[in-house]
């Protein structure tokens, strides 16, 4: 593999000789007027303080037709007072009748399939054009919020904020209301960052402000623009202070036991010791109104990978981002710092007596730190055990940045620690306004293993643009890397991934009429162990793949596999496919209905060899959706697996029921099956938001596993409720 280094590294050469060609785009002033007072917060645009404002109409379609005249009229006025930034939009449409407004649910809005009217909102009030907070939400009022960088973005940021819209004769409209309490800024800034992005579904529009090229990013900081006259506004002491008292019953179910009741409470404090610069401390920490995991079945011989969805660790986690866990999540997928490695282990939840944490930035230096301390865990045999994570980077250019990571503890016990290095160079404007980035990085770790090699490094080069997509990824981890509070699940290998798409948008003839763009595609990933010998290769390829003007999404797949097992697989209970190598082939095909209609369908189907026989699986979801008063979903994964060595059937169930009365008060439920635990499990929620930051959730768990007793079929293996009551004082 080393000699695979120098074509690389002349790759990146050439690459950014040639990509420093600057074109900024034209980017229009907006201006924020200073009132008294802010309106009332009801979804009319009809205050008085709003004939204040100066209104914005210069908005420019982003797709189909990048930079010309939108289909539909969009307002913008901006106004602020002392304590909060305000926002009210006007969304004319020719068809008010058939806005989609389907959802209700709080961070629920999702890009794929563009599924409901939307307005995303995008503010970098640190100027600094690389992070920046984004707010959305559509015409019933549902919100999401989160944080933007470059090409991606990520909900897991939850600010106090709040919105409201309403659907009228002629359009929609939407009122914004964002303390400054909420948002970390730069003090004494001349403007702020700002942008708005509009969808409209049925047509798959998109209208922005600024940033209407095919290649633009909407969360790219960079393409938002100058929004002029925020001055002297403060964040008050920057405190805010949440406690929270539950009262749950638990009961496992277990020969004799009994349900134990719990009167518990804990606090978590927030401080701004600057406007850019949080600490954060956490005592008796708790994630009862924590959804449960989507089940999986795994059919490889690696670890999967479930995200993290607790509040306190998510808050500040973009800054943990490191090297590669922004790149390919393939096998190959390597995170430093994986906090679901704190407090759960093995399935079971370690209680959490304390956490400490700082974030966010000084100058162009970024910083988080994260302190974690355990409570004794004696039910699976653990003490308690203090878990720290730091990660250092400092801005370079205007989109690049160098950094280090520190990890240090392991939830199994033992010492553990990991150091690692990377450097980013990311740019929007590759000869001209094309994407680009590279990114380098290593670590080494420190561990109980007495031999063997406990470092790993690569790099990624990326081109990420409309028409062309291509990627570059080599990464190599050693045979003594354990990272205690990482994920990476496949060590002692080398692999190689790259990727290059073709996305074609066709204007003229049938295909310019139905076609929107499509999507040619080929993924190749080689895996070899440290001495060089092939020990796995996929290559994605997709000869057909496109989406159509109204958003219906097909895709076709040949998938050409080789993978050497080093030892007997146990792919299903039972069926073990003896060491040695296999090689096969199989094919995938997926259609997808738009989702903002009523009702949609996903539909996945794979067929073809599987090592030594032959698989077929099918992925089906349907689901209907009442203007976000009721979504209710049914997600099924059906598997079919005939080999020499025995078959195998699998399958997951999953249904989702959910009654909103409004965006701030609605019931979830969600139940699930699967044939590989056996185990049937209702998770049931209700979320009351009294008001922004104080919250009621009533929480109720159950799981059954599904035997052969002779008095049911199903038996109770654990039930827990809870009532939680959340508030946030801001003195």
């Amino acid at each position: 593999m080393k000699k695979k280094w120098p074509a690389a590294i002349c790759l990146c050469a050439l690459l950014l000789l040639g990509g420093f060609s600057l074109s900024a785009q034209s980017r229009p002033t907006l201006r924020a007027v200073r009132v008294d007072k802010g309106p009332k917060l009801d979804g009319y645009l009809d205050d008085q303080v709003w004939r204040q404002a100066v209104p914005f109409i210069g908005f420019r379609m982003a797709e189909p037709k990048p930079d010309s005249e939108p289909s539909e009229k969009t307002e913008l006025r901006v106004v602020y007072d002392r304590d909060n930034l305000y926002l009210g939009i006007y969304c004319s449409d020719s068809e008010p009748s058939k806005i989609s407004g389907q959802t209700m649910a709080h961070d629920s809005v999702e890009e794929e399939g563009m599924s409901d009217d939307l307005i995303r909102v995008l503010l970098d009030p640190f100027l600094d054009k690389r992070n920046a907070y984004i707010f959305f939400v559509n015409p019933r009022g549902a919100r999401s919020e989160g944080l933007a960088s470059g090409e991606s973005y990520s909900l897991n940021w939850d600010g106090i904020w709040d919105a409201r819209a309403r659907v009228n004769k002629d359009g929609w409209s939407a009122e914004i209301k964002i303390p400054f309490k909420t948002i970390s800024f730069k003090p004494r800034l001349e403007n702020w960052g700002l942008n708005l992005e509009r969808d409209i579904p049925r047509k798959q529009e998109i209208v922005r402000i600024s940033g209407t090229t095919l290649d633009s990013f909407f969360y790219n900081p960079n393409e938002a623009s100058p929004l002029e006259g925020v001055a002297g506004v403060k964040q008050g002491r920057g405190l805010t202070i949440r406690p929270f008292g539950k009262v749950s019953a638990a009961n496992d179910f277990e020969p004799g036991s009994k349900y134990e009741q719990d009167l518990d409470g804990g606090i978590d404090i927030y401080k701004n010791f600057t406007p850019n610069l949080v600490g954060a401390f956490s005592y008796n920490t708790d994630f009862a109104e924590t959804e449960v995991d989507e089940r999986q079945i795994n059919l490889t011989r690696f670890p999967l990978f479930f995200p993290e969805k607790r509040t306190f660790f998510l808050e500040g986690s973009e800054i943990f981002d490191f090297g590669p866990s922004g790149g390919f999540q393939y096998h190959a997928s390597f995170i430093p710092f994986f906090s679901r490695r704190i407090g759960l282990y093995e399935g079971s939840q370690v209680p959490i007596l304390s956490g400490a944490k700082m974030y966010g930035k000084i100058g162009s230096t970024n910083l988080g730190f994260l302190d974690v301390q355990t409570r004794e865990f004696s039910e699976i045999g653990l003490s308690s055990d203090n878990f720290f994570a730091g990660r250092v980077s400092q801005n370079l250019w205007s989109q690049s940045k160098v950094g280090v990571i520190f990890t240090n503890g392991d939830p199994s016990g033992g010492s553990n620690q990991l150091l690692g290095f990377d450097f980013v160079y990311s740019t929007s404007e590759f000869r001209g306004n094309k994407n680009f980035s590279t990114n380098l990085w290593s670590v080494y770790n420190w561990n109980q293993e007495k031999n063997g090699k406990p470092y790993g490094f690569g790099f990624k080069v990326d081109y990420p643009n409309d028409l062309w997509d291509i990627s570059l990824a080599y990464d190599y981890f050693g045979d003594k890397l354990y990272p205690g509070l990482g994920f990476l699940p496949r060590i002692g290998i080398q692999a190689l991934s790259s990727g290059i798409t073709y996305s074609p948008r066709p204007e003229k003839g049938w295909f310019g009429k139905w076609v929107r763009q499509f999507n040619f595609w080929i993924y190749p990933q080689f895996y070899w162990d440290l001495k060089g010998r092939l020990e796995t290769y996929e290559i994605m390829i997709s000869p057909l793949s496109f989406h159509t003007e109204t958003g219906h999404r097909f895709e076709f797949a040949v998938v050409p596999n080789r993978d050497v097992l080093p030892f007997d697989f146990e792919v299903s209970e039972g069926v073990v496919i003896p060491k040695g190598a296999y090689n096969y082939t199989s094919f995938n095909f997926e259609y997808n209905s738009p989702t903002y209609l009523p009702f949609f369908v996903d539909l996945g189907y794979r067929f073809g060899d599987f090592y030594s026989g032959s698989l077929n699986e099918v992925e089906l979801g349907l689901a209907y959706q009442y203007k976000g008063y009721v979504q209710l979903g049914l997600e099924s994964n059906f598997i079919r697996g005939r080999l020499p060595e025995g078959n195998f059937n699998e399958t997951i169930y999953q249904l989702k029921a959910d009654f909103y009365l409004s965006p701030n008060l609605g019931l979830m439920n969600y139940i699930q099956y699967d044939s590989v635990s056996k185990n049937l499990g209702v998770n049931i929620r209700l979320r009351w938001q009294i008001s922004p930051g104080n919250e009621v959730f009533l929480v109720y768990n159950k799981n059954w596993e599904r035997r052969w007793d002779p008095t049911s079929r199903y038996v109770s293996i654990g039930e827990y409720a809870a009532i939680k009551l959340q508030l946030s004082i801001r003195p």
